[in-house]
């Protein structure tokens, strides 16, 4: 993260307050919440929502480290695809970045690649972004938990790094979320110097606090063998009803397959 980044990101925020807070108040309504207060286990809640939309959500370790989640637009079912292989708090910032896609975008946008898109410019990449942020982080609870932590750590000279850090835990969210998080609700107004930040300063760091380090790890998650074994239950039972033949079924399982064989850790 370069502070130029930071800029244009902060300033994002500024200027779409309203629109972000549409967004998120939309959603809730569509998974039939009030607030998003409390909840930590967004993806159980949202699977039952994502079915509705016919999106099946597969964990699964991928060979690439850099895309923490992504949407695959079929014709009669979808997929959201989250990379296991990558640390718990990055690919919870990535589930919610894709729910904005899905639950806001229109289906052709869902239809192009964004893997080369510059997520620092790009209208929709931004709002998605400043979504999961506050989805991640929401406003109220997040101030409560700062100026606690805040008040905890008002001793130590390191007391930034320590809130950050415990803020991570707490909403299980990567660093820079969280550090761009403070800097949005003018939690901090100090020239930012954790832009940087090693792994390994912020696993110490962890340590230090006595926080569970399992979060900074990739979970490797694998739904590969549950998927086919649905697939082959729910095509057999198909064929039988003669919606399709057994060469269609026998089909779809190879292509899945080879599909995990490209791009699944250990396959």
């Amino acid at each position: 993260m370069t502070i130029e980044r930071l800029r244009a990101i902060l300033g994002y925020s500024k200027s779409h307050p309203k629109d972000i807070s549409e967004d998120i108040a939309n959603f809730c309504n569509q998974i039939d919440v009030s607030n998003l207060n409390g909840i930590r286990n967004l993806l159980q809640i949202v699977r039952p929502y994502l079915l509705q939309r016919k999106y099946l959500i597969i964990q699964i370790p991928l060979h690439d480290d850099e895309i923490g989640a992504f949407v695959y637009k079929g014709d009669s079912l979808s997929y959201l695809v989250i990379n296991t292989s990558m640390p718990v708090l990055n690919i919870n910032f990535a589930l919610c970045h894709e729910l904005h896609h899905i639950f806001f975008s229109a289906d052709e946008a869902l239809n192009k690649a964004r893997i080369d898109l510059d997520y620092y410019s790009n209208e929709n990449e931004m709002r998605a972004n400043e979504f999961a942020g506050n989805l991640l982080m929401p406003e109220i609870e997040f101030r409560q938990m700062f100026l606690k932590l805040r008040t905890i750590y008002a001793d130590n000279p390191q007391s930034e790094l320590k809130i950050i850090v415990s803020l991570m835990n707490y909403f299980k969210a990567p660093f820079m979320a969280v550090y761009i998080r403070c800097y949005e609700l003018d939690l901090l107004t100090s020239t930012p110097q954790y832009l940087d930040i090693e792994l390994e300063t912020i696993k110490k760091e962890f340590e230090e606090l006595w926080l569970d380090t399992a979060d900074l790890q990739a979970s490797k998650i694998d739904n590969a063998e549950y998927l086919i074994k649905q697939v082959q239950e729910k095509g057999s039972e198909y064929v039988e009803k003669e919606y399709i033949n057994k060469r269609t079924l026998q089909k779809a399982l190879e292509n899945i397959k080879v599909l995990f064989a490209k791009v699944k850790v250990g396959a």
